[in-house]
């Protein structure tokens, strides 16, 4: 065995040695803008809702989102105990490297964020309204939707019907079911969808926030069950099922996509959105004034039917 020999196995395993330690999120206090290349001081876009000065709109972290649109204080709504993210157990075998169990990743995950699921469920007063409201995080997976975040979800529509909130709100950045979680997570996507048919048959306003990528089955279940669909910003793109990879092979090839496909403008164009916000600051003033026209309505064709009936009595008892 020669010396290159020699020095090509030590680097392979040195390689696999790099590749096996976990890599979590680099802090820095700069942030480079995708598309203006601006370097920007982070506590500027923490202050400015993490919006570039071009008006590109970066990931917002769950619990600024939930600051952001909760007047004060809020309470959280846990994750059921004892549900398993990992239900089949998975290996993930990477080629010639060494395999790994995805629970591995998911633990990774959860260090990261701090979060037992992908989403993250809190309740509290929005101006005048009761609202819970259910938040994707992106960092988790990339938003997934597996059976986990499927009880959470479920769990969290079960509050809000029984405490009967004025409002159920969902901001959506998830990239879809995980494929880990195989049958069992597609199987999945029925609970959120009979969670939506239930808020909705207890007539609570519901609101589908599409923030960064949604795509896949969460995009196929539970997001157009919403009575309004609002896209944050002009910024968002990969609003759609499959991507433009997955889309072209099956088109044979990309001149049949639309230029607009899968952004804010190509789903509001399409009839798929009902309001596109120029920025995310606008978010918790459309959602109360929307919500408030809705409730008043449904009040007032209250207050038309007991008048109605009172009427009714007043007449059958006069012609008795």
């Amino acid at each position: 065995m020669n010396w290159i020999t020699r020095w090509k196995k030590i680097g392979i395993k040195v390689k696999h040695i790099l590749k096996k330690q976990p890599r979590y999120e680099e802090q820095s206090d700069w942030k480079n803008c995708p598309q203006c290349k601006k370097i920007t001081y982070l506590p500027d876009l923490i202050t400015n809702s993490y919006i570039c000065e071009c008006s590109f709109h970066f990931d917002l972290p769950p619990i600024l989102r939930l600051e952001n649109l909760f007047d004060s204080t809020y309470e959280t709504i846990e994750v059921p105990e004892n549900i398993n993210p990992d239900p089949l157990n998975f290996e993930v075998k990477d080629g010639a490297r060494q395999g790994y169990k995805y629970i591995e990743k998911i633990n990774k995950y959860r260090k990261i964020t701090g979060q037992k699921t992908a989403l993250m469920c809190a309740t509290g007063n929005i101006s005048n309204l009761r609202a819970v409201v259910v938040c994707f995080n992106p960092k988790f997976g990339a938003g997934r939707f597996g059976p986990a975040e499927n009880e959470h979800f479920l769990k969290a529509a079960n509050f809000a019907i029984q405490q009967k909130v004025d409002v159920w709100i969902v901001i959506y950045q998830s990239s879809g079911i995980d494929v880990h979680t195989g049958v069992i997570g597609l199987a999945g996507m029925t609970k959120s969808i009979v969670a939506m048919n239930e808020i909705k048959k207890n007539n609570i306003p519901t609101f589908c926030i599409a923030a960064r990528a949604t795509a896949g089955g969460t995009y196929a279940s539970s997001f157009f069950m919403h009575d309004f669909i609002i896209v944050e910003s002009k910024c968002v793109e990969n609003l759609l099922f499959s991507g433009k990879r997955v889309t072209s092979n099956i088109l044979k090839g990309t001149d049949q996509i639309p230029v607009d496909f899968g952004t804010a403008s190509g789903i509001m164009k399409s009839g798929l959105a009902d309001i596109v916000l120029e920025s995310r600051k606008e978010l918790k003033d459309t959602i109360i004034k929307l919500a408030n026209i809705i409730l008043k309505k449904e009040e007032s064709e209250i207050t038309h039917a007991d008048e109605d009936q009172e009427d009714f009595k007043k007449t059958a008892s006069t012609a008795s």
